[in-house]
């Protein structure tokens, strides 16, 4: 998760997070990037979970109109402890 919150905080990652969905189903999350396809595969494949085979990335081109959407700046959790205490 930190690899994730650095992007974010390099203004390459606008948002990330997990889809839920029904328990027996694989885990799966969305990341939208502010880069070209292959740069965003480039950095999603540094993602610990991938890199370990845990995860596999598919990168999708997003054709939105230019101000359509608006990604403020937040921060992103750089642990799953982090995460979980701010769940409240």
């Amino acid at each position: 998760m930190a690899e994730l919150a650095d992007a974010h905080d390099a203004g390459l990652l606008l948002a990330a997070g997990p889809l839920l969905g029904p328990e027996e189903r694989t885990l799966r999350g969305l990341s939208i990037w502010n880069a070209d396809p292959e740069r965003a595969r480039v950095l999603a494949e540094r993602n610990p979970g991938v890199v370990e085979g845990r995860f596999r990335i598919d990168v999708l081109p997003w054709l939105v109109p230019a101000g359509a959407m608006i990604f403020h700046r937040t921060r992103l959790p750089r642990s799953m402890a982090e995460a979980e205490s701010s769940d409240q």
